[in-house]
């Protein structure tokens, strides 16, 4: 008996010790659930057969995991095509905001350094996908149109593309109220109710003859006298403003918690629901405005939802999605620091909440340097104020010969260091190459000009990038024609 024992003992010692596994082919452990299931001709074995198959699974997938590292989680989805880049050279198209002068300024290099004070832990964040109303197109134009109180039925717009199925319900001419909803992306759609909006008066304007007579016009229609132009430069630092259209008569739109009570009936009414405490309200002689953003985990992202009521008491305007949120995982986040090194890389740029906007990105400091030549006033430097028009330098008309001077451009990059000391994590909004939506993780970065950069914080492939846009550098020379 002993001996028999002693036997077995060897021959299943013998067994397991195998040596080193060999490589193993991942359609080994991929392909398994499309095999058929072994069967055996001799019951009395099934009990041993099956133990033995349970030991020769597990040792392929422990292989498997060990020796082909190259069996990773698919990436969620690969973004778009980076914002900006190849747009930008788009702008070389355009004379009339150009002299034949100008020193083209958009070539620029940012160097970003991340200061010693951002965080070098990673972390974890959630993903959602934003997922498009999964109601026919007609039938969800329709339900906003009910809502909203705009009669028809749903037509696809004129200007409806099968990538960007559009739909209409009202007048597409702006003679009527309408709702317009997009059934791509988000989701959007926008409503808007032109006799709404009240006639105001222009105060005093001014005639060609010097002479000042009271024009009354609809706030829709841009009155042709002086009296309710814009403001017009003096110098670099100060600006007169003529006197400002007044309404006709009282403000009737709502305020306060009533308007915030009427936007979260409103909102909920075209599939939204928020808490009226959450909506944000503006006023002023004109009318109000109510605004809501999508909240997750307390965090507001780029999804806004939008009322306008005009003095009339009226709605003139309102806007939305038709998306829900679905999380899609928890991921792995890289640290703040590291994240900095993304900030030259648009790619991983994503839209940051109501709570990161503001501010405007000026890509040189030199773009209004030659204006004067078209009637426009140096910049103050602020970086968010435009060139505004000068009254000693009216525009010049454009010459009759078609083919106009070539624009002098700087070769040379022009350098510009930026340390970034503060990052907060929040979540961004970033779209697909299929065109759906997401909201992913992210940091918000507050540049030292006061404006906001973000960038997405998520691990290397979690998502795929498209291929990058290479811009080649400027030459000294472009020529345009009208």
């Amino acid at each position: 008996m002993s001996s028999n024992q002693d036997d077995l003992s060897n021959r299943l010692r013998s067994g397991l010790n195998r040596g080193v596994a060999p490589d193993l082919s991942p359609d080994i452990v991929s392909g398994a659930p499309s095999r058929p299931t072994p069967h055996t001709s001799n019951p009395a074995r099934a009990v041993g057969i099956a133990g033995a198959a349970g030991l020769t699974i597990a040792m392929v997938t422990v292989a498997a995991l060990v020796l082909t590292p190259s069996l990773t989680r698919q990436p969620l989805f690969t973004a778009a095509g980076a914002p900006g880049g190849a747009a930008a050279a788009s702008q070389l198209g355009s004379r009339d905001a150009m002299s034949s002068e100008l020193k083209i300024g958009w070539w620029v290099d940012y160097h970003y350094t991340a200061a010693a004070s951002l965080p070098t832990a990673g972390g974890k964040g959630q993903v959602y996908r934003l997922v498009l109303d999964n109601a026919a197109p007609e039938v969800r134009a329709q339900a906003l149109s009910t809502a909203l109180g705009v009669s028809g039925v749903p037509v696809k717009a004129d200007y409806s593309d099968p990538a960007y199925p559009t739909w209409v319900v009202g007048p597409q001419d702006g003679t009527g109220a309408s709702i317009t909803y997009s059934s791509y992306g988000t989701g959007d759609w926008w409503y808007n109710d032109p006799a709404a909006a009240p006639p105001y008066v222009c105060d005093a304007p001014v005639a060609s003859d010097g002479s000042s007579t009271d024009t009354t016009t609809n706030s829709a229609t841009e009155s042709s006298t002086g009296g309710c132009m814009g403001p017009v430069a003096i110098d670099s630092n100060t600006t007169t403003q003529p006197p400002a259209p007044a309404p006709t008569a009282a403000n009737l739109a709502p305020t306060g918690d009533d308007a915030r009570s009427r936007a979260q009936a409103l909102f909920a009414s075209t599939g939204y629901a928020v808490d009226a405490a959450d909506i944000e309200v503006t006023s002023d002689t004109w009318g109000t405005t109510a605004t809501a953003y999508l909240t997750l985990d307390g965090t507001r992202t780029a999804l806004g939802w939008s009322a306008n009521w005009s003095g009339t008491g009226a709605l003139s305007y309102a806007a939305g999605h038709s998306v829900r949120a679905e999380v899609r995982g928890t991921f792995d986040t890289i640290s703040a620091a590291r994240a900095v090194e993304r900030l030259s890389d648009n790619r991983w740029y994503g839209s940051p909440g109501p709570d990161y906007q503001g501010g405007a990105m000026m890509y040189a400091s030199d773009v209004a340097r030659s204006g004067a030549a078209e009637g426009v006033a140096p910049s103050s430097g602020d970086p968010g104020v435009a060139p505004t028009a000068s009254p000693e330098q009216p525009p010049t008309e454009t010459p009759v010969d078609p083919t106009l001077p070539p624009i002098q451009i700087d070769p040379t990059p022009q350098v510009i260091e930026v340390t970034v000391d503060n990052a907060e994590a929040t979540l961004l909004l970033m779209w697909g190459a299929d065109g759906n939506a997401w909201l992913v993780p992210g940091y918000a970065m507050k540049m030292q000009e006061g404006w906001w950069n973000a960038v997405v914080s998520l691990q290397d492939g979690v998502i795929a990038l498209p291929a990058p846009i290479e811009i080649a550098p400027a030459t000294t020379e472009v020529g345009l024609t009208k």
